[in-house]
């Protein structure tokens, strides 16, 4: 089911189906990737409880071993509308005998869209239930569009950025802590290729900045805000027209991990009873 949000010179789809934001119309401009399955048939996929892929594809939670999918399982499921109105709509996943399958926890996922004056606001919370520390992976997979040559693209963070990013391995899944390189050094400006994306995603582990503007040579395009979250992934279908920019609590797991899933990378806990938020926007540059 396709849910329409409208207001001013803003308008959102969202997929009911894994609550997906499919189009971001702003001034009469398309923000988001048309999931063209040529390069990748999605467009903005929730990434709840895990991001990317487990070691050897198993995890220990409780001394149990859970293999949970990649990404998680939240953009597979249908999810439950809590509140709709003109410019804003707000989704649920509650557990079901598949989750507990492969996440034994307790847990509330609501996500919110509200559109604002030049874009949209997602609000991601996760709210533990149960009785003991529940551990989890957040982020976000927003795909954009970026048409015509795209060295023309570029991306400008808020602050200056040193990134030494592992190697992510193809074959295993997995980064390589013990295998860098440098994709951006002392600057605030990342020139684009597609070759950067030749080895998959980009991991900025710990970026200076919170905030990030993806920008054409006429320096018309987006701003990405994501206060809450801690790192940042980069990512595109080899020689797609999108650049996806991925706000993140947690990563891939790494080679050297202990595959304890409370002690992945940049894991969130939420103890019982406990709710976090997450928020991140997408604003239009024209």
């Amino acid at each position: 089911m396709e849910i329409v949000l409208k207001s001013g010179n803003c308008s959102a789809k969202i997929n009911q189906k894994g609550a997906e934001l499919k189009s971001l119309v702003v001034n009469g401009r398309e923000l988001m990737w048309n999931a063209d399955p040529k390069f990748w048939a999605n467009t903005s996929p929730l990434l709840f409880p895990m991001i990317g892929t487990l070691k050897e594809k198993k995890t220990l939670i409780g001394n149990e071993e859970y293999r949970i999918p990649k990404h998680g399982f939240a953009r597979d499921f249908l999810l439950t509308k809590e509140s709709e109105s003109e410019n804003s709509v707000t989704l649920s996943l509650t557990p079901n005998e598949t989750t507990k399958s492969v996440y034994p926890f307790d847990f509330k996922f609501t996500i919110q869209y509200t559109l604002t004056e030049s874009g949209i606001a997602i609000t991601q919370k996760v709210k533990n239930n149960g009785s003991e520390d529940m551990p989890f992976c957040i982020g976000a997979h927003p795909a954009f569009a970026c048409p015509g040559e795209f060295t023309d693209y570029r991306l400008e963070f808020e602050k200056e950025e040193t990134a030494n990013i592992p190697n992510y391995n193809t074959k295993t899944g997995v980064y390589e802590p013990n295998n860098r390189r440098t994709i951006i050094e002392n600057s605030k400006v990342m020139p684009l290729n597609h070759e950067m994306f030749m080895n998959d995603v980009l991991h900025m582990e710990h970026p200076a900045s919170r905030s990030v503007k993806l920008l054409n040579k006429e320096n018309k395009g987006l701003r990405v805000d994501f206060a809450d979250f801690t790192g940042l992934g980069l990512w595109q279908a080899k020689n797609a027209p999108f650049l996806c920019i991925e706000p993140w609590c947690g990563s891939q797991d790494y080679d050297d991990c202990t595959g304890v899933f409370a002690e992945k990378f940049g894991v969130v806990t939420a103890k019982a009873g406990e709710e976090k938020t997450f928020t991140y926007t997408i604003s239009a540059i024209d």
